[in-house]
């Protein structure tokens, strides 16, 4: 799988397993995904691509804290409104 920076990804693995990230950067061996409060983009955390899922591509035209916040924010809402309207937690 290619990640490319601006995609939206979920964790599959570790301790952060079922969180949602931005892909800041993507080295050959890591990709580095932030989430815009604990892990900003001064400091991303570096993830195997391997553990990831890519849940939407280019999700964020611009990446700072800020945007990947607000996207965040919204996807979640979005996803639980749509899980309310399918009527409950399918």
């Amino acid at each position: 799988m290619h990640y490319s920076p601006g995609n939206l990804v979920q964790s599959l693995a570790g301790r952060d397993q079922g969180h949602l990230y931005v892909v800041v950067a993507v080295t050959p061996e890591r990709v580095l995904v932030a989430n815009g409060f604990r892990r900003g983009v001064k400091n991303p955390k570096p993830k195997n691509p391997m553990h990831l899922q890519l849940v939407k591509e280019n999700a964020a035209a611009s990446i700072t804290d800020n945007d990947i916040r607000q996207l965040l924010h919204s996807f979640t809402a979005e996803q639980s409104q749509t899980s309310e309207e399918k009527g409950g937690n399918n």
